[in-house]
C-alpha cells in the first residue's frame, strides 16, 4: 500500500517557485502636506507679548482670523487678532501676521497716546 503523500509538502513545493519571483514594491509613502510642512506661525503668547511690548494697556480680546483677500494676496495665511483696553480707556483693535509676526493694521482711537517708546538695547 502506498502512502499517500503529505498535503502540507505539495503547497509547500508548488510555492518555492512563487517566492523566488520578484515582488511588487510597497507603495510609496504619500508626500508631505505642504501646509503642515511650510506654515509655522508664531507661538501666540509671543505675539501678545510683542502687542503689549509695543502698547501701554491690558489685553481684553484675542483670536485667530483669516486673513482679508488683501493680506491673503501678499502672502499672509494667518492672522492673530487682538483688542487692547489702553490705559485712556480706548479700544485698539491689532491684527499681526501669525507667521512673521509683522504688525499689519493698528485701528481705533489713541494709538499715538498708547504706543510706548521703542525699548533700547544697552
Amino acid at each position: 500500500m502506498t502512502r499517500a503523500p503529505n498535503p502540507l509538502i505539495l503547497v509547500l513545493a508548488l510555492m518555492a517557485p512563487l517566492a523566488a519571483l520578484p515582488q511588487p514594491a510597497p507603495p510609496a509613502a504619500p508626500p508631505p502636506d505642504p501646509w503642515a510642512t511650510s506654515f509655522q506661525p508664531q507661538p501666540f503668547h509671543r505675539m501678545a507679548e510683542a502687542v503689549t511690548a509695543r502698547y501701554d494697556g491690558r489685553l481684553v480680546a484675542a483670536e485667530t482670523r483669516p486673513p482679508r483677500p488683501a493680506e491673503r494676496a501678499a502672502g499672509i495665511e494667518l492672522v492673530y487678532e487682538f483688542r487692547l483696553l489702553t490705559t485712556q480707556r480706548n479700544i485698539l483693535n491689532i491684527r499681526v501676521d501669525a507667521r512673521t509676526g509683522r504688525f499689519l493694521e493698528v485701528a481705533g482711537r489713541g494709538q499715538l497716546e498708547a504706543r510706548r517708546a521703542p525699548r533700547t538695547q544697552d
